[in-house]
């Protein structure tokens, strides 16, 4: 018990001692982990919660906005008595980030949107499917120190799909959380 509180007040001494590197031509670079519910319409008809992990990487072009490539992997099991289906998506695009509030504060809310071009194949059916992902998240970064944040996430989104091989189509909306890490580097 004592060890944990020592931890927690020397945690708390480096977390108050520095500030967030938001600032023009800074990099940023992390990912995380999300949950995600989603309803489908269209061609498939479901429900489901599916775990994915992100990436990013971002430049900022001036102070708080930074701008860059966010690549997605997914991998969803689904399971109907003797039949398993393991479907593997692959996503790419940009984003676009937003801090709300001033560069010294230690919590730090923030605003992203983020358009993906997506691949997904399965191990059942011999075709692939594209989908167009458009999402919004809303975020707040907790600053261990001036490189290091702790990010957790709220948002929606909607994306469109269709197979090569059959006319299955439709849209997917879903309700995203999700934790991660970010780590700011200097110019």
């Amino acid at each position: 018990m004592k060890k944990s509180i020592e931890f927690v007040i020397i945690l708390l001494f480096f977390s108050l001692a520095s500030k967030s590197q938001i600032t023009k031509r800074n990099w940023m670079t992390g990912g995380g982990a999300s949950f995600r519910s989603s309803k489908y319409e269209g061609g498939l008809s479901s429900t489901e919660i599916v775990t994915q992990l992100s990436g990013d990487v971002g430049y900022f072009v001036i102070d708080k906005l930074s701008i860059g490539l966010k690549p997605e992997y997914e991998r969803n099991e689904v399971k109907e008595n003797t039949n398993h289906q393991i479907i593997n998506t692959y996503r790419l695009g940009p984003f676009v980030r937003y801090y709300l509030l001033p560069n010294e504060k230690y919590v730090n809310m923030f605003s992203e949107i983020s358009y993906q071009y997506g691949i997904t194949n399965t191990n059942q059916i011999s075709s692939t499917t594209k989908s167009n992902k458009l999402s919004g998240l809303l975020g707040c970064a907790v600053f261990f120190n001036s490189s290091v944040a702790l990010e957790f996430t709220l948002g929606y989104s909607s994306y469109r799909y269709s197979a090569d091989s059959f006319a299955n189509t439709g849209r997917v909306k879903s309700v995203i959380a999700g934790i991660g890490f970010q780590f700011y580097l200097e110019k």
